[in-house]
């Protein structure tokens, strides 16, 4: 197989959009994942390479600046593996994302051109690719499942909550106790960000964003728990340690459902951090299905 691999602009965009689609087809995972205006942010805000045979793109790779580090994705056209390709095209990432940086804006406590921390992400991580990764000298950071729920089929029994709940939508007035129950739901989670009442909704409220899905219990106490909800998306759902284990989150989860299937919503999706196995079996109790893995690698120090 001759291959041609040279470097990509956003005329390639179409290109890469096709190969993001059959790599999507034969891996699972999220159709957004193949979009343009998803590839886009990979692969015009940075250096992208691809592989050309008999003039069809059957590998692409980019490195982009994130902050002060570096982040790498790649894709390999499923008919094209166990060639080599892909150890080849993560052999080009790393070069390209570990060189001495340009940093734009001097600071005092890094050195113009001194390298960045880098990371390689995948919104599909397959066997064989997390096999690749370790023997490259990476280690995975970072990995969530990806679920998918067909709201064609019968939800179970919304749940009755207990009496000194009471449940509202996201509003401007029930905004800081959706924050109130996100904080305290999600503080003792690893990697919790920590972010302010105004990061937090910059981050959750888009166009997507559905306030008449989304929902927060409270009591006498305070939140109790939240669901927060896009178009088609369960994004995150929580309860605070003192209501948890009671059926709050799964009720919560389950009414959301319900008003989303009611707006036409035909399949809904949500991501799962892998060490997080509560959530998992919550999720797959209200058939939830897992159609790929999203995960992050980092070098090992």
């Amino acid at each position: 197989m001759a291959l041609e691999w040279t470097a990509l602009s956003p005329a390639d965009m179409p290109a890469i959009a096709d190969l993001a689609r059959r790599c999507v087809a034969h891996d699972g995972g999220l159709q957004a994942t193949a979009s343009l205006s998803f590839l886009e942010r990979r692969y015009a805000a940075g250096t992208a390479v691809g592989a050309f045979a008999d003039g069809r793109l059957v590998a692409c790779g980019a490195v982009r600046p994130v902050g002060d580090a570096s982040a790498a994705t790649g894709l390999v056209d499923p008919g094209h593996r166990g060639q080599g390709l892909g150890s080849g095209l993560l052999d080009r990432l790393i070069k390209e994302a570990l060189p001495d940086r340009l940093i734009k804006e001097a600071r005092p406590d890094r050195l113009i051109g001194e390298p960045g921390p880098v990371r390689l992400e995948t919104e599909s991580v397959t066997p064989e690719a997390h096999a690749l990764f370790l023997s490259h000298g990476l280690r995975q950071t970072f990995a969530e499942d990806v679920y998918r729920r067909d709201l064609s089929r019968p939800l179970p029994p919304e749940p009755e909550l207990e009496l000194e709940l009471e449940v509202q939508e996201w509003s401007r007035d029930t905004e800081g106790a959706f924050y109130e129950a996100y904080s305290a739901s999600f503080a003792d989670r690893p990697g919790f960000p920590g972010w302010s009442r105004e990061e937090w909704v910059d981050w959750l409220v888009d166009d997507e964003f559905l306030p008449e899905c989304s929902l927060v219990a409270r009591g006498a106490g305070g939140a109790a728990g939240f669901v927060a909800c896009a178009e088609g998306f369960l994004i995150q759902v929580g309860a605070v340690p003192a209501w948890r284990r009671r059926g709050l989150a799964r009720a919560l989860a389950v009414a959301a459902l319900g008003r989303m299937r009611a707006r036409g919503v035909t399949e809904v999706f949500l991501d799962v951090n892998v060490n997080n196995p509560a959530s998992a079996a919550l999720f797959r109790g209200l058939g939830f299905e897992v159609i790929a893995r999203r995960a992050r690698y980092e070098p090992v120090d």
